[in-house]
């Protein structure tokens, strides 16, 4: 570092005559000499920050003794543009993201640096919530992704860059360079924070409900924007790099022959970047479980329980794979997310069309219920706890509770004259439950009595949530609950009249009284005539009307 602190003054004597009739606004050193991972004849690569330089952005190469120097100089207000919106494709503003030597006014450097990761964090924690919807929620990130996945996403567009990270973070110089990497991250980190963007968990970032609901609430323009973004970014990386070589195409087609030469004959075809996804973790009852991880369900039983006998039996699901696992005294519930492409929820989606889309994609559904378990459960509604997940099989592991089904008490329900205080007490807590969850803005999608059960603790458990999310139909949920349970009734007995009375009482506790009235409308009434005799839905209707 002596060295390059020498050769740093030199240049700036170099510097003051290229900058001519500028002013310097600062410079650094940058690259492979201050990375730790420079050969003998490595150049010394140097940044020079110009007010009003009339040539925007330009390579400058001189030779200093046995020195070879190349010199990147750009227009301060370019490079501003760089830092703050990645208007040059972070082609001048990414060396900052790398190690790298003030030689001429560091607070300026410092600032810069700081709003270019800053800018990087927030555009990575988009991305993420982008990718993995309500999985969000759960994701703890160590600090160390956000260099790893900037650097891994401009190697993709910008391979002639490969080389310079794959070194920069080989084994010798890891912790070295990482450690500088990340002082202004943490601070970039420490400013969002303050912002309610992310916080701090145990050496981890967690992004905050509010700030994933935002990005999740434009999902689909974002989506669409975020690949237009990396495109755009890529080619100004390229053109960028041709105009800095304006005074001579041979300049350009020297530095990148000499970029991919490098690639070529000094990176070894083995040695890949770190997966960012490394330093990626889900939040579970037994800790953290890395994205990259992959399971089996008698793993996970064996972790539960290692010297236990396990016994796995499927459970009766029509649309996924789901077992009860016993392990010992320890019994969890595990389900396999795979796609839906079968006739039975083709028609569903169809005979629901323009009152309700189901998700079909393995992905989302996963998401959704590991996303929505999380919301609930922080907000003291009762769900299981989620004891593994595993993105690759797209598994999910929940505690398996101990109860009564909500199913066998509809039944006795609506097939009876007349309900027991006990039987309204528990079809009140139901529409209650039903009522808290859509007080935090969530729509559960999938409200069959099948899908709740009364725990032990005499608590009622929502047990399917893969079609919930955040802005969901209320009214659905109401709707389907009710006239699903109809189903089971052979008329408008004097208990079904009961029963739809106890849960109107039940959500009218802290739920919007209207969502019930619109439940008796029509259009949702029309998709459960499939199910249920028109008598038992006109009795439901008609009480929902009066709510």
């Amino acid at each position: 570092m002596t060295v390059a602190k020498e050769v740093g003054d030199k240049l700036l004597s170099v510097a003051s005559e290229i900058a001519q009739p500028c002013t310097i606004t600062a410079a650094c050193l940058y690259g492979s000499r201050i990375g730790g991972y420079a050969r003998e004849d490595s150049d010394y690569d140097c940044l020079l920050i110009l007010e009003n330089y009339r040539d925007a952005v330009r390579y400058h190469y001189r030779r200093l003794g046995s020195i070879n120097a190349a010199l990147l100089a750009v227009d301060k207000e370019l490079f501003e543009i760089d830092v703050e919106k990645g208007g040059l494709g972070d082609f001048v503003a990414g060396r900052l993201l790398s190690p790298y030597l003030p030689i001429e006014n560091p607070q300026y450097l410092e600032a810069a640096e700081l709003k270019e990761k800053r800018r990087v964090v927030e555009e990575e924690i988009e991305d993420l919530v982008l990718e993995y919807g309500e999985l969000a929620r759960g994701l703890e990130i160590r600090p160390e992704y956000f260099p790893l996945s900037r650097m891994k996403k401009r190697a993709k567009v910008y391979p002639p860059i490969r080389y310079s990270y794959v070194n920069l973070f080989r084994g010798d110089l890891r912790e070295k360079n990482m450690r500088t990497i990340l002082e202004r991250y943490d601070k970039a980190i420490d400013v969002l924070t303050k912002s309610k963007v992310v916080r701090r968990e145990n050496g981890s970032v967690v992004l905050e409900n509010e700030y994933i609901d935002r990005i999740l609430s434009m999902k689909t323009v974002e989506r669409v924007v975020n690949v237009v973004e990396q495109s755009r970014r890529a080619l100004y990386s390229y053109l960028t790099h041709g105009t800095a070589g304006i005074v001579s195409i041979d300049i350009v087609a020297k530095e990148l022959a000499s970029k991919i030469r490098r690639e070529l004959l000094y990176t070894p075809p083995s040695h890949e970047l770190e997966d960012p996804k490394n330093c990626l973790f889900l939040r579970t009852s037994m800790g953290p479980v890395n994205l990259n991880e992959r399971t089996s369900i008698y793993d996970v039983a064996s972790k539960l329980r290692p010297d236990a006998r396990v016994a796995v039996t499927p459970l009766a699901s029509v649309l996924n794979e789901v077992y009860l696992v016993s392990a010992g005294e320890e019994k969890l519930v595990a389900k396999k997310f795979t796609d839906w492409h079968g006739f039975k929820w083709f028609t569903l989606n169809l005979v629901a069309l323009g009152t309700k889309i189901f998700s079909v994609a393995g992905k989302t559904r996963l998401a959704n219920e590991y996303g929505m378990n999380r919301l609930l459960s922080e907000n003291e509604i009762p769900v299981p706890n989620i004891i593994h997940v595993s993105i690759p099989d797209r598994m999910l592991f929940e505690q398996y509770i101990e109860g009564k089904q909500v199913v066998e008490l509809v039944k006795e329900s609506v097939m009876s004259s007349k309900l027991s205080s006990q039987q309204k007490n528990v079809v009140r807590d139901v529409g209650a439950s039903m009522a808290r969850v859509h007080s935090l803005g969530v729509g559960i999608g999938d409200t069959k009595p099948e899908n709740f059960i009364l725990g032990a603790d005499q608590k009622v458990y929502a047990l399917d949530l893969e079609q919930a999310k955040k802005a969901g139909d209320a009214v659905w949920d109401i709707a389907e609950f009710l006239y699903y349970s109809g189903h089971y009734g052979v008329g408008a007995s004097g208990g079904l009249h009961e029963f739809v009375r106890s849960f109107i009482e039940g959500y009218s506790l802290v739920g919007d009284v209207n969502s019930l009235r619109r439940a008796g409308g029509l259009n949702y009434l029309k998709v459960f005539s499939f199910w249920t005799a028109p008598p038992i839905l006109r009795e439901i209707s008609q009480t929902l009307s009066r709510a």
